[in-house]
């Protein structure tokens, strides 16, 4: 049991008793030394008193269980409670905030993803109705709305008119779409494919936007959901310190299309149609002499221009990412935390993974029954690397066609998730079963396969997949008008 020293009488008191402790050894003494004729300590009756009780606002103790510093006055009071608050499961305070000795211990990635996922309120949950026609107005406007719970709960997600129960596919499905909106909405890149920056958009500032935004990544990090590995190194920076001092950036990192153009107007421009930028150059903040000689200051201020202007779209970012105390980790461990907000090394599905971590269920070797399971995946893995080798880079839009049809797309549609898992309880556990349906009736024209996302299962239909051509474009057809969650 914890024990704090009481200040007063020097002895070891148990915390949960320090309080009634204090009071009853403070009043003893008073009785025993208080005079009528003293109203405060003075030199004459030093020798009376303790040091303890006359310079007591001017001492300070250490609390045994966080380690902080507190007055005297208060210490008892702090360290009562304080001894109470490891043993509070159910409070929200408890675990609401990491201590600096724990973000220190750190040593990877998958352990800052590990507490932050320990984080989330299991006892309550978050709930979103949400139709997938406009997801991200309509799932930015549903996300604010809730008041009656904390995006910190379990989040639960309920798609209008399917039958699906959100048991993790579906709150991974929201996640993964409502990313890819913020990403093509909130955020314009350049093509170096190192990251994003956020959109000069006032009207998305006023409707806090960037605030949901910012929680809805530190939801995705904490039940599974994508990395938001999206934004520029510098942005990162920034979200890390939230000092604006400490920013540095280069050309490189204007990802505005019309002042990108502007810079490389600056860089081509001459003696003689210089003149024509200035109102462009002065409209950036610029207030020198427009020369030639003054060419590198001019693009300076260009870059400054660019991404000072959205300092405030990172601050109502960085507000959101508080929701799990996410600054204080990533400022403390800022290299573990990197991979997880700037791109780096390409963590989507690709073929090779989803085969790896495909399951399937065959038959007796030798019959007839397996033979015909064998081609069906030899028919899926062909399928993956065609729509693998024709894949164009770039988010897309919620619509799913032939032409948009990615590996991640695929695996969305079987797992409720394109990206491979990043929770490390969830990466050992995480297999797709191949199941075969070879009783169907064939008196009709075709029959699809069924997915169960929630338990990861796909049942092909055999006897409507005897070649690669029916297999294709029954499986095309099936991903691209069997999105919904109809079946339970």
């Amino acid at each position: 049991m914890p024990k704090a020293q009481c200040t007063t009488c020097k002895k070891m008191i148990p915390l949960q008793i320090l309080l009634v402790h204090i009071k009853e050894c403070r009043t003893e003494l008073v009785d025993l030394s208080y005079s009528a004729e003293e109203e405060s300590c003075s030199e004459e009756h030093e020798d009376e008193f303790p040091d303890s009780i006359c310079n007591r606002t001017d001492q300070t103790a250490e609390c045994p269980v966080c380690n902080n510093a507190f007055p005297v006055d208060m210490i008892e009071i702090h360290a009562a409670t304080c001894g109470l608050r490891p043993s509070d499961n159910d409070g929200l305070e408890s675990r609401g905030s990491a201590p600096v000795s724990e973000i220190s211990t750190f040593q990877s990635s998958e352990e800052i993803l590990d507490w932050i996922a320990c984080q989330v309120n299991e006892a309550n949950t978050f709930s979103i109705c949400v139709s997938r026609t406009d997801l991200f107005s309509r799932g930015m406007q549903q996300w604010q709305r809730q008041k009656k719970a904390s995006p910190k709960c379990r989040l639960t997600v309920t798609f209008f008119g399917e039958a699906g129960i959100d048991t993790g596919a579906l709150s991974k499905e929201f996640l993964t779409e409502m990313l890819a909106e913020i990403e093509r909405r909130l955020f314009v890149g350049g093509s170096d494919k190192k990251g994003k920056n956020p959109v000069y958009c006032l009207n998305s500032l006023d409707c806090n936007y960037f605030r949901s935004a910012g929680e809805v990544m530190a939801a995705s990090l904490a039940q599974g959901g994508p990395c938001p590995n999206l934004i520029r190194e510098w942005c990162f920076r920034y979200l890390c310190s939230g000092d604006s001092d400490s920013i540095q950036v280069s050309a490189s990192d204007v990802t505005d299309f019309e002042l990108s153009q502007l810079i490389e107007r600056i860089n081509s421009a001459t003696n003689d149609n210089i003149s024509d930028l200035v109102d462009d150059i002065v409209t950036c903040g610029y207030t020198g002499i427009v020369s030639m000689e003054k060419r590198d200051i001019m693009i300076r201020t260009v870059v400054l221009h660019s991404t000072m202007r959205v300092i405030p779209m990172l601050d109502q970012l960085r507000k959101g990412l508080q929701m799990y105390d996410l600054p204080k980790i990533m400022k403390t461990q800022q290299d573990l935390c990197l991979p997880l907000f700037v791109p780096g090394e390409d963590d989507g599905a690709d073929a090779a993974f989803l085969l790896e971590r495909s399951r399937p269920v065959f038959s007796e070797i030798g019959s007839a029954k397996h033979q015909k399971e064998v081609n069906i995946m030899n028919f899926l893995q062909d399928y993956l690397q065609e729509i693998e080798d024709s894949e164009q880079g770039g988010p897309s839009n919620n619509s799913v066609t032939p032409e948009s049809l990615t590996v991640g797309r695929i695996m969305q549609w079987m797992t409720g998730q394109r990206h491979k898992p990043v929770l490390p309880s969830e990466k050992k556990d995480f297999v797709i079963n191949m199941k075969f349906h070879h009783d169907c009736d064939t008196q009709h024209t075709v029959c699809f396969p069924t997915v169960s996302t929630c338990s990861r299962t796909v049942t092909f239909p055999s006897t409507h997949l005897k070649t690669y051509s029916e297999f294709k474009n029954i499986l095309t057809l099936a991903i691209c008008h069997g999105q919904t969650f109809d079946r339970v």
